[in-house]
Order: C-alpha cells, then structure tokens, then sequence
C-alpha cells in the first residue's frame, strides 16, 4: 500500500464548524486521516476540555494531518504579532493530537520587491518557527501556482526552488514545503525539484487541474484527483520515492461539493481517492 495517505480536507467539503461533524464524515466514508480546522478543535477544547479532541480523532480512527498555523505573515507587524498567540496556543493543541505540521501559505505575488520580502518573510517565519518549535511542531511553507492576486506588483516564487531558498533563508529546522499537486502543476517547478526537496517535502494536498493553460487559472477550477489532466500516478511515486510518508488532504474549492451535506461531499471525495490512489478502502468493503 502507498506510504501516502489520502486524506480529506475541511475546505472541500460542507462548511461545518463541528469537528465531531466533520470526524464522522471522514470516518464514515472510509478515510484514515484528515487535516482539520484548528478554530473548530479549539472550539471543542473549550466546550469539553483538550481529551474530548483527542478522542474525537483516535475513537474515529482518525489520523490527524495538518492545520493553518493562524500566523499573519504578511500584513501589519501588530498583526503579525498578536497572531504569535495563536500559533502558540495551535501548536500545543496540535502537538496533543499528534499532529506535528502547521502550514503557512507563502504568497506568490506581494506589494515590496522580492529582495525585500524575502527578508520579511524569513524573519516573520523564523519567529513562527521558533513559537511552534517549543511543541515539537514544524511549520509547512506553501508555494502558490496560480496568480491568485493579480493586483499585486511583484512576483515572488512559485515553485520548490524558490520555496527551498526561503527556508535557507529562514535557517530553522522546523521548517519544510507543502507541495500541493495543484500549485505544483500551475507553478515554475519541475519533477526533479520534488527529488532535490526530498524530506523538506513535510506535507501534502491532493488535487487535479482541468485541460488549459495553467497561467490562466484560478484556485476555483480545481478538480478532484482523476477528474483532470495531471499524471497523480507520478507525482505521488516521485513524492514517495523522495521520502514522503503520511497524510495528502484532498484540498478543492467546488462550490457544488461544498453545497451537499457533507457525508455525501466526503464520499465522493473517497470515491475519487479510491479510484486514483486505491485507498480508502470503501466503507464495508473489508
């Protein structure tokens, strides 16, 4: 069996802010793992206190994968700041679960020449990385494929290279690459670069792109894994060959999915998996 674990995604599915909702979902449509809304664990936290999150996940029989840090990278640095709270606070409830990464999205167009942003953003970062370190969390940098913010002056990166280059930057060893199969097909990288990545490669989302000229997309025409153009087949053999074992959130932003209750929304999304990566097993089938 892949070491790569198909998992579901709170973005793509019914918008819920009950993590136990959300749980019974993915569990009912056969999913082992699942990345999760941090706002909806804390919010049960302080309902039913920190074991009511953790058994929501293990008496599921759920893995838990990644979650946004809640760190303003960019922005005003009171901002910035005042979130250093939140990451913390994050980072100790995730490391209760056993959940261990906490992505960071990495812009790929900003408003300050790149020189000057990567300096920022190393710095901002770094001090996020050393805020979750204490907790043994590592932070998870995602690259952005589609120019999603065309009104902004400056290209920064889209791809592994560049992404790898800020992590020197930045000088932490908490502190990896989220490779999402969508941005990597929109992006300026190239299979080799998942190689020259290796274990930086810290977590993983899953998603297909339509038939087009990528440069021309948005995040709204994602598609669900087998429903579109990429090669997922090689992309997760080279993800695997360079060393990554764990979960891969299936991450879409369909407005039809998110629209069915989301039991339905989460085994459809099961039944794509199945389909392309052979797991999760369907419910009852074993």
């Amino acid at each position: 069996m892949s070491s790569l674990i198909p998992a579901l995604h709170p973005a793509t599915v019914a918008q819920v802010h009950d993590l136990g909702t959300y749980l019974d979902a993915a569990a009912a449509a056969g999913f082992r793992a699942a990345d999760f809304s941090m706002p909806a664990a804390r919010a049960l936290e302080a309902a039913a206190g920190r074991d009511a999150v953790i058994d929501a996940f293990q008496l599921r029989g759920i893995q838990p994968g990644a979650w946004g840090a809640g760190a303003q990278v960019i922005g005003p640095y009171a901002e910035f700041d005042a979130s250093l709270d939140d990451v913390a606070t994050n980072a100790a409830l995730g490391a209760a679960l056993g959940a261990r990464v906490a992505a960071v999205v990495v812009p790929n167009r900003v408003d300050r020449p790149p020189d000057e942003m990567m300096d920022l953003l190393a710095m901002r970062i770094g001090d996020v990385a050393d805020t979750a370190a204490g907790d043994g969390v590592a932070l998870s940098l995602e690259f952005i494929g589609p120019n999603i913010w065309p009104d902004q002056p400056y290209e920064l990166f889209s791809g592994i290279q560049g992404t790898l280059e800020l992590i020197e930057r930045i000088g932490r060893v908490n502190v990896g690459v989220l490779f999402d199969t969508y941005h990597f097909h929109c992006g300026d990288s190239e299979f080799a670069d998942i190689a020259t990545a290796g274990r930086a490669i810290n977590h993983v989302h899953l998603n297909d792109a339509p038939p087009g000229d990528p440069s021309t997309f948005d995040d709204s025409v994602r598609r669900l894994p087998g429903d579109g153009v990429m090669d997922l087949a090689a992309i997760t053999s080279a993800l695997e060959a360079a060393g990554y074992k764990g979960p891969g959130g299936v991450e879409i932003f369909n407005d039809e999915l998110r629209a069915l209750p989301i039991h339905k929304g989460a085994a459809r999304v099961a039944a794509a998996c199945h389909r392309v990566f052979g797991q999760p097993e369907p419910p009852g089938s074993g």
